[in-house]
């Protein structure tokens, strides 16, 4: 099992501070301008790029499939195992050891799996706040 850190939003299209709202599909599939070294089982951090904050942990659950879109030709299924629905509220990337840097240039990275339990614990507690 790889743990992944996958970036969602752009500064031409930030993610809205309630984007589960608008964009719920994001809970089932996640795309990449090219194809992802994921396998089934691997666990994902998504993180709001323009807020710099990670709002959900997934797990891959097929494996990565192209199809017709200019800019994210390849596309993955995901289950959602935590989720903060409003942005504001997610803790910022910081948070979990990883800085918002990091991500400046990339779709995604490899994340260690002490990254991966910070994030599963502050998603987790800010869910059980809700």
């Amino acid at each position: 099992m790889e743990f992944w850190l996958k970036a969602v939003g752009h500064a031409r299209g930030p993610l809205s501070e309630r984007w589960l709202d608008e964009r719920p599909e994001l809970l089932h599939r996640t795309g990449f301008p090219r194809r992802p070294r994921m396998a089934a089982g691997d666990r994902l951090v998504l993180y709001a790029s323009v807020w710099r904050r990670v709002f959900a942990i997934c797990e891959v659950i097929g494996e990565p499939e192209e199809r017709d879109h200019p800019r994210w030709p390849w596309t993955i299924a995901i289950e959602t195992l935590l989720v903060v629905p409003v942005l504001d509220a997610a803790p910022p990337v910081e948070a979990i050891g990883v800085a918002a840097r990091s991500m400046s240039q990339q779709s995604h990275i490899r994340i260690e799996a002490d990254h991966y339990d910070r994030a599963v614990a502050a998603i987790a507690s800010i869910a059980a706040r809700r």
